[in-house]
Formats: structure tokens, sequence, C-alpha cells
């Protein structure tokens, strides 16, 4: 949850917007993700405000299929030395409050895949000896016993993930309940998770309404919304809660068209917000207004736990590392230095939520330094409604490259899907107008670059034959060939953007040949790459070797290994630097 991104002005007017839900048949409360930005405060800081249910703890980021698990929380801890052990006093002060603590499994940028239902069980005993009712000598987060799991499954296959849920809601008979969340998109049935819902074993589903114009509000209708809102009723989960991390729903909009139409449901359960740090910038979940919508009634089994007033958070973010190239940045977020990816969870995931989940470094802070100079900058625009237009963004002079987010699905097949959050429905031809905006940011010397992939999409290719197809399409469709349905009018785009982060590592090198071989068309074919910075990037290392890559920006957070933190920016940032730098 890709996602799956600082928060536009417009996100304070949505989420203020949000705290409007009321108790009708079922009161409604909030569910929070907590873990991938190390300015959002203590775990025990975000349960004492009083604001929150549930806080899903964010991401065991690797597992399965034989892998070491990698659990991931960006900024605030190292758990390969047991640095979040110190974790477990906050875990239980939050319990003591009446919150659930979740792990959440998956997000917008993990690898994760079940091969067999040996596999799930093997992950369950995992999860239930490190993190839940069972015994080990390596707890990641220390002897606190968590409330359950969290499946943010965003990418892999949608294989066995119900014999996960399986084997995982049969320790309840061990003692403590198992509660099993999710954090499906709302297309429905979920293209990862479906199947698992349908087992009737999940507690609470908070569904993610955006980033799918097909079943999101958009352009003053909620229709789409409503529609998909009553598919996702049918489930068998005892409450349905409304995914809110984007900016793009009018308040006045959201009040009087949305929410008359979900909350009197039988199962509507509350809100689910992305992500704590962008919950502290305007303290909405804090107001008044949201009284109302923060506590469901005590469910049997439960006590009532007394409320601490609010608490001020902790604010600022990880600063990006230095180098010597430039900088990429995820909707206006900034970092210093280059090599740098200090990309943003927004609208996106999901990221989006959390189409890329990362901790951001502020633009605004660096700015004051001077450190950013006139080093060249790269920018992903397209997850959120509220970061201005693509003409608004290059007229600035900030940026020397563009990178349109995204191609999301694409590849085996699949019809290819372009995803501008709430900027405009590709569906329906109304991204078209963008072409005006390409070709002014052109004029002004910027490259303006599709990125295809993303934390949230489903992208995957069988074969080199599948990869020379997929080639095919994106020069028809964005480059320089010809088309009847090209999703961006006539402008033709500069080159395409590698941001890789599920799938198969397989056929990348052959798309990258391909696409490159119709610069000897004409118009040169640049292309980019936003590898992790573990390395070699799990995902697109063998199409770097190719050499035919023109600039990479290497996403260097949530990844504790290599990633920027505060009291290590520089050896941590320049080890893999020096690493990366060994790619032609």
């Amino acid at each position: 949850m890709a996602t799956k991104f600082p928060l536009p002005r417009p996100l304070l007017i949505f989420f203020t917007a949000a705290a409007l839900l009321v108790v009708t048949a079922h009161a409604g409360s909030i569910s929070i993700y907590w873990g991938q930005n190390e300015g959002e405060g203590s775990l025990a800081d975000t349960c004492a405000t009083g604001n929150y249910k549930f806080v899903n703890i964010a991401f065991l980021a690797a597992f399965g299929n034989g892998q070491p698990p990698v659990f991931n929380l960006a900024g605030h801890c190292d758990p390969t030395n047991g640095g979040c052990a110190n974790q477990s006093p906050d875990i239980k002060s939050c319990q003591s409050r009446g919150v659930k603590v979740m792990l959440s499994i998956g997000g917008g940028a993990g690898s994760y895949y079940l091969n067999s239902s040996d596999d799930a069980r093997n992950v369950a005993t995992y999860l239930w000896d490190n993190f839940l009712g069972g015994q080990s000598s390596s707890r990641p987060l220390g002897d606190a016993v968590l409330d359950g799991i969290d499946f943010d499954i965003e990418g892999g296959t949608p294989l066995h993930w119900d014999d996960l849920a399986r084997y995982l809601k049969a320790y309840s008979k061990s003692g403590k309940k198992v509660y099993l969340t999710a954090a499906p998109q709302c297309p429905f049935p979920d293209a990862w998770i479906g199947g698992a819902l349908s087992t009737g074993l999940f507690d609470y589903v908070w569904v993610q309404f955006y980033n799918n114009p097909p079943c999101q509000y958009s352009a003053g209708s909620s229709t789409n919304l409503a529609n998909a809102w009553k598919q996702w009723l049918t489930i068998p989960a005892k409450r349905i809660f409304l995914g809110l991390p984007a900016g793009f729903i009018p308040a006045d909009d959201l009040k009087s068209q949305v929410l008359p139409l979900i909350k009197g449901s039988g199962k509507y359960g509350g809100i689910m917000l992305w992500s704590k740090y962008y919950d502290d910038q305007d303290d909405y979940s804090s107001s008044r207004k949201l009284q109302a919508a923060r506590r469901p009634a005590v469910e049997a089994g439960e006590t009532k736990a007394a409320r601490a007033p609010p608490e001020p958070s902790g604010g600022g973010s990880p600063v990006g590392c230095g180098g010597n190239g430039g900088m990429a940045a995820m909707e206006g977020s900034g970092g210093g230095g280059g090599g740098v990816a200090a990309m943003e969870g927004g609208g996106g995931g999901g990221s989006g939520r959390r189409s890329l989940r990362a901790a951001a470094a502020p633009r605004a802070d660096m700015k004051k330094k001077g450190a950013l100079g006139k080093k060249k900058k790269a920018i992903y625009w397209g997850q959120n409604g509220g970061e201005g237009t693509l003409a608004q963004t290059c007229a600035t002079g900030n940026y020397k490259f563009v990178n349109l987010a995204f191609l999301a699905v694409f590849g085996n097949g699949q019809t290819p899907e372009l995803n501008l959050a709430g900027h405009c429905d590709p569906t329906s031809g109304g991204c078209t107008s963008l072409s005006a905006d390409i070709k002014s940011c052109q004029s002004s010397g910027v490259k303006v670059i599709l990125s295809i992939g993303g934390g949230a999409g489903s992208y995957y290719l069988s074969s080199a034959a599948d990869a020379k197809d997929v080639a095919t399409y994106l020069w028809n469709n964005f480059l320089g060939g010809k088309s009847s349905s090209r999703p961006l009018g006539d402008a033709v785009l500069d080159g395409i953007d590698f941001d890789i982060e599920g799938g198969t590592n397989q056929h990348w090198d052959d798309l990258a040949r391909y696409l490159k071989g119709y610069s000897n068309s004409g118009r040169r074919v640049y292309l980019t790459a936003a590898p992790q910075c573990p390395f070699p990037d799990a995902w697109v290392g063998g199409a770097l070797n190719t050499g035919l890559f023109d600039y990479v920006w290497v996403q260097f957070y949530n990844n504790p290994p290599c990633q920027c933190m505060e009291t290590v920016a520089v050896n941590s940032g320049k080890a893999d630097l020096s690493r990366t730098s060994s790619f032609p």
C-alpha cells in the first residue's frame, strides 16, 4: 500500500470530510498503517492518541517459497540486528488501551509467493512462532504477542492464500484468538486474495477504494464506488472498511454522495487510513468530527480500555543519500544528493497507498539547505489528483525527468491498463487531454517517461515473444508508433521507466532490447529504471546488466541494510552507491 506516499492540501480536505463518517446501525472505527516512515512517531504514541482501533505494523515484506523472511520497518528500527525487539513494550501499551495490533504481510514493494499448501503451512508456523502466540528464540518484535495478521497482498500469485488463512485461524484453538484482516483493492473479486476472502475466515476487510477508476469515485460520480461497495458487502467478513489514502474526492461530494451510500450498511466498519505519518500532518483523525466514527461498540469478550489524551507526534523524515548524479522523487517529495529514489506512498499504494510506500524526504527542508542545487531531478507524477497538472509540474523548472505513473497492468495476455489515479480516466479516453501538457513539458527540455509496473500492479512477461508484444504495444501507444487508441493522445513520450517490483525476474532484458531497438526508427527511446537498493535488484538486475539503460534511480528506502537513515545516511548510501555503479 502500494503499494503501493507529505500529502497535498486537498488531502486534508478529503480526510476532514472522511471524518464525517458517523454511527448508524454500527459505529465506525479507524484502522491505521504504521511502520513505513520514522517521522510518524512511536507505536506507543500512535495508540496513545486514542484515535485508532486497529494498528497494522507494516510490513513483513518477504516470505514464502523458501525465502528467508524479511521484516521491514523503514527507519524505525533494524530487525537484522534484533533492533526491533524494543517495540514489545509499545505493542503491549497499545493492547492495554484496547487497540488490536496486527502484523501486515506483503505490501506494494515486497517479495512474497506461496508455492504450495505446505509452503503456506510453513509460513503460518513462522508467523505463529515469531509474532503470535508461539515460541521462538528470535522473535523480531520481542515477547509481545500480536493480535493477528493483515493480508496486504498486491503481487506474486493468487494461490494458497486461502491455505495460509486456514492454518493461521486454526491457531485460535491454542488460546488467544488470531484475528485475520485484509486490504484488497476495490475491483471485485480481488485478483490476489479473492479466494482467501471467500473462506469466511477474515474478521475485518479494509478495501482500497482508489487507484482503480472502474470502482472509485471519479468526476463527480459515486456510482462506480457504490456498485463496488455493494459487491464487497457480499463477502463473508464481519466488517468492511472504506480505504481512504488519496485526496481526489471533493469534501462536499464525499459527505453528500459517498457516505450516505455506505455508512448505513450492516457490515460498515469504518475507515482505513494510509498512514500514521500522513494522519499526523494536519491532525485530522483527532478532530471532533471524527469522534463518532472512532470506535465501535465494545465487542463480545472485550473490555473498555482507558484512553489517553492525544499526544504530539514527532516530525521530520529521513533525507536522501549523497551521490554524483541526480535525484528521483515521488509526488513532490525530495531528498539530497544523487542516486536516491525518495518516493512517497500516497494515492498510489500501495504504493499507493500504495503503489510505492516509503519514507519520504521533505523537499522544503532540503531546499532550505541548498542540498538539491542544480542537479538533475526526476519526479514521479500521476498517483495523486492533488499534485497539480503535468504542465504545472514541468513549469516549476525543478525537474529534468517526469515519470508518468503507472502502466500498472500488462504482459501475459492481459489487457494493458494505464492508471493515473484521480487525474483522468483512460477507460473513457479521458487522458488524451494530457497530450498538450506532455508537449509543453518537452518544449521546456523535460523528458517525459512512462513508468511501467509499480508496487500494486499486475504484470508478468511469460516469454521473449510476450516481451516483444509488450514492446510493440508501448511503441504504438506511447512512443513513436501509430495506434487509433493512444491513451495519452498524439504526444510522443521520450521513453519507458521500469519500476518492476513483482511478478518474476524473467524477460525484462528482452523487453529492454526490443524497446531500445525502436531507437533505430528515428527518435531515441530512453530507458530508465527504479530498482530497490539491495544489490543486485531481484527483479531487473539482469536487465540492468544489458547496458541499455540511460538513467537508473535507485530506491534507497524500505530496506534497512542499504537505506538512508538519520545517523547512517552517508555510510549506508555510499556503500550501495559504489555497488550499483558497477552495472553498465
